[in-house]
């Protein structure tokens, strides 16, 4: 939990007003993008194509949203709870906030040349991509987007990730107090492998929820088929709630983060400082989100063919990597 804010100023307030501006800029950003996608042609689902999809998949998409939307409100029970219970908002919640305030940015992955898909079966009104600044690849609209599923999971799934991270490398440090940051980076992808990284490879292999058509087949589990799996997505996803983890760990004796210092000096207005740490953590969940999108987006433009055996219901009418 985070304390009161001190009414004496020990730091100056520039670390704070640097990430709420940022936090500003991304989320006023953001709704222009929504509002503009909402207010288009391109607002309405995706095509499934004509290729059969295994009854287990489809079964599983509806599933998979009714868990997401179950676990969402149990979420949000927790959160208002705790909120009106202590009256501050702590950095959990700021972190549950911030990587919602990051879905935007989801199919960012795409914005060059299109190599991560959804399935279609999947509660879907296309993607906002075409109206995010810098995208480039054409038919964007496209891509299925599952709101009830991703949406959801972002503000519940990734802060929750971020957690198990920073409690494997609590561990690990309790265990081992002369453990450096390589060991604990390695400890908290351990945690992160073990969470999300397994559920990831279910969703993908099994439950064909979304595909990584674009990758380099030699650098994938079951590389050349559609349900391939780019094993350095192990490296540079779990890296975002590392991230997270260790800003979380790094928090002064007050419980504020580094990305919070100068809150004392909003210390008469409380309102406008909570505002202030809603804004930075919405920054760096969406910074650490946009290096995310972007480096497996500029590596897209070296990786290898679509896989032959691609569905259309996978496909979500892009032009294959590879296609002439």
């Amino acid at each position: 939990m985070t304390a009161s804010v001190s009414a004496i100023p020990t730091s100056r307030p520039w670390p704070l007003v640097f990430w709420a501006v940022l936090g500003s800029a991304f989320l006023a950003l953001q709704l222009n993008v929504y509002a503009a996608w909402i207010g288009s042609d391109d607002f309405r689902p995706s095509e499934r194509g004509s290729d059969p999809i295994p009854d287990y998949s489809r079964w599983a998409m509806t599933i998979y949203e009714v868990l997401s939307l179950a676990t969402l409100a149990i979420a949000l029970v927790w959160f208002v709870r705790g909120w009106r219970r202590s009256g501050h908002l702590d950095t959990t919640r700021l972190m549950m906030i911030g990587w919602l305030s990051a879905y935007w940015l989801d199919p960012f992955l795409n914005f060059l040349r299109p190599m991560f898909t959804y399935n279609a079966y999947a509660f879907n009104y296309g993607c906002w991509c075409e109206f995010i600044p810098g995208w480039q690849t054409p038919n964007g609209s496209r891509i299925a987007e599952p709101l009830l599923i991703d949406g959801p999971a972002y503000f519940y799934s990734f802060a929750g990730t971020a957690l198990i991270g920073l409690a494997f490398m609590r561990k690990a440090q309790a265990r081992f107090p002369r453990l450096g940051i390589a060991g604990l980076t390695l400890a908290g992808f351990s945690g992160v492998w073990l969470s999300m990284g397994l559920l990831d490879i279910v969703a993908t292999r099994y439950l064909h929820f979304d595909a990584w058509p674009g990758a380099f087949h030699a650098w994938s589990f079951w590389g050349g088929d559609f349900y391939q799996f780019p094993i350095y997505e192990f490296i540079l996803f779990p890296s975002t709630f590392i991230a997270c983890a260790f800003l979380l760990m790094h928090a002064d004796a007050r419980g504020y983060t580094a990305i919070e210092r100068g809150i004392e000096h909003f210390a008469s207005s409380p309102r406008l400082a909570t505002v202030m740490r809603i804004l930075a953590f919405i920054a760096f969940c969406n910074v650490l989100n946009l290096a995310y999108t972007t480096a497996m987006g500029v590596h897209a433009l070296y990786v290898d063919p679509w896989p032959g055996n691609m569905p259309s219901w996978l496909s979500n009418e892009q032009v294959p990597i590879g296609a002439h």
